[in-house]
Order: C-alpha cells, then structure tokens, then sequence
C-alpha cells in the first residue's frame, strides 16, 4: 500500500503545479467596502494576440452616502494594457445633481501579449489592477503557436 502512494503522490503534485489560471478573478478592499472582479473569456494568448477583459468595481455596503471619484491603474508584466486607468464615479444618496452609477461600475480593458520574437522569461503573464489598498491579479498563461 505505501508503493501505492509514493507513485500516486507526484501525479497528484504534478496535475496540482500545471493548473490553469482562473479566468475570473474577484478581490474584496481591506474595509470590504468594495469589491473588484477581472473576467476574461479565456485564460490563455498567444503572441500578439489581445483579450478584452470586463472590470467591475462593486460597492458592497450599497449606494454610498456622498459621490465619490476614484480610479483603478493597470500594470501589465509580459504584455500591455489599455486603458491603463479607469476613472468612476460613485453617485451618493446625498447627492440630487449628479447622475451616474450607484452601486456597480464595469468597464472594458485590453491585454495584448507579447509579440512574436519577443524573448520571454515565464510563460505568464499578469494584469495588476490597483484600487485603493487592493491589488487584483488575473494570470494569462503565454502558449506557443503550435499549442492550438
């Protein structure tokens, strides 16, 4: 029975190491006020390709009580993101003005990998999106064109 395991154990280490990246990745503020996803339709590129990826910014508590601007910056390693920032508005229950969003903001951005030739160290890339206190990481695996 322990022969048993000891074969098993690395095809279960292995099978764990070369897991996809999720296609969907949502992270909460440190107050958990608000609430980030990154949603992408696919987790994998090849060279030069692009991936348009839906941003949503949820306030968790609700309508907040006065408006309120904020942005998101991206930071793309192994690729380039655009638009590199987001700028929103929070519409308040105080506020009789203003018009806009209340609770949810989704917006649009696209990661373009690498293009062909281009010498790359991992096969990973990621697309960092700050907001507030909070860093969000969707990992776009990088495939070799004879992959597909």
């Amino acid at each position: 029975m322990k022969m048993h395991w000891f074969a098993v154990a690395p095809l279960v280490a292995l099978a764990l190491g070369c897991s996809e990246p999720d296609s969907t990745v949502t992270r909460s503020t440190e107050d958990e006020q608000f609430e980030i996803t990154l949603k992408a339709k696919k987790n994998h590129l090849k060279s030069g390709e692009t991936l348009p990826i839906l941003v949503t910014v949820e306030s968790t508590t609700g309508q907040l009580v006065t408006t309120t601007s904020d942005t998101i910056d991206f930071v793309a390693n192994l690729g380039s993101v655009s638009p590199s920032r987001l700028v929103f508005t929070f519409v308040g229950r105080d506020d009789s003005v203003t018009t806009g969003v209340t609770t949810v903001y989704s917006e649009w951005v696209t990661f373009t990998s690498p293009p062909r030739g281009t010498r790359i160290e991992g096969r990973q890339a990621e697309l960092h999106a700050l907001f507030r206190d909070l860093d969000t990481t969707l990992k776009i695996r990088l495939v070799e064109e004879s992959y597909w």
